[in-house]
């Protein structure tokens, strides 16, 4: 007999963990000792169970990570989808409680697949690539600063901290690529991945990094977790203004776009 899965929706914050799950509702602290709270609660329920939750920015993982070394399931659910599914069964307001709700309901209609537990070098490449990312838009940002910067003290300390976030950008890049060369599973992913036309090394990064799913889905799968997957309405009106859509050709993904 199959046993029955239980749902258990998370609302994730930096401070707490909103926990529900049929007619229970609890509120943790996000931190180790609330971790371990959690996870003695889901492990006394009957059943399967399996948790719920939306990416909150990086709060999740720590938990994520000790739930699924506690044996316990859990799926990252896209934010856009709960939210359409919450309109759609009438409920638009929105607090912490309710969330945790709305993704224990969300669980028990969509049945949303498992997400499997990421290895310690697919972890590092997210952190890495995101730093670099960071280190982008730091750069950018001082470099508009410097351009309407008058008073010499001031622009000598601006270029010096290009010049350092530069250096850190390029010791960053340094990392990914010997992180990636040196993991069998990464570089064939990379080498894979570079092999199509617009793609280079640091879009690669940027797509395993982002996608650690590359490789175990087909192609729609693969566009639809991308968000290049066109919404009914979005067909509709590219036909209605667009006769000849077929003549534009496939779309790529913002990252691979020349600059």
């Amino acid at each position: 007999m199959k046993q029955e899965i239980v749902y258990v929706g998370i609302d994730v914050a930096k401070a707490h963990l909103d926990v529900a799950w049929e007619k229970q509702f609890h509120r943790l602290p996000n931190d180790v000792a609330g971790t371990k709270q959690l996870l003695c609660l889901l492990k006394v329920i009957a059943g399967q169970v399996q948790v719920i939750w939306e990416a909150s920015g990086g709060y999740e993982r720590s938990v994520m990570q000790t739930l699924q070394r506690g044996g316990i399931k859990a799926s990252v659910v896209q934010a856009s989808r709960v939210r359409q599914f919450a309109r759609a069964i009438g409920i638009l307001a929105k607090t912490d409680c309710i969330d945790a709700a709305v993704l224990c309901a969300f669980g028990k209609a969509m049945q949303p697949q498992v997400t499997a537990p990421s290895n310690p070098q697919q972890e590092r490449l997210r952190e890495m690539e995101s730093h670099r990312r960071h280190l982008s838009r730091l750069l950018v940002a001082e470099q508009n600063r410097r351009a309407q910067l008058t008073d010499p003290t001031v622009l000598a300390l601006t270029e010096r901290l290009v010049g350092q976030i530069q250096k850190q950008i390029e010791r960053i890049d340094l990392l990914i690529k010997e992180l990636i060369e040196g993991s069998p599973g990464l570089s064939s992913k990379a080498q894979k991945l570079m092999a199509l036309t617009g793609v280079g090394r640091r879009t690669a990064a940027l797509l395993l990094a982002q996608m650690p799913e590359l490789g175990q889905l087909n192609r729609r799968e693969a566009a639809a977790l991308a968000g290049l997957a066109p919404s009914i309405a979005t067909v509709a009106s590219c036909v209605a203004d667009a006769p000849s859509l077929a003549a534009v050709g496939p779309c790529a993904p913002a990252s691979t776009w020349q600059r």
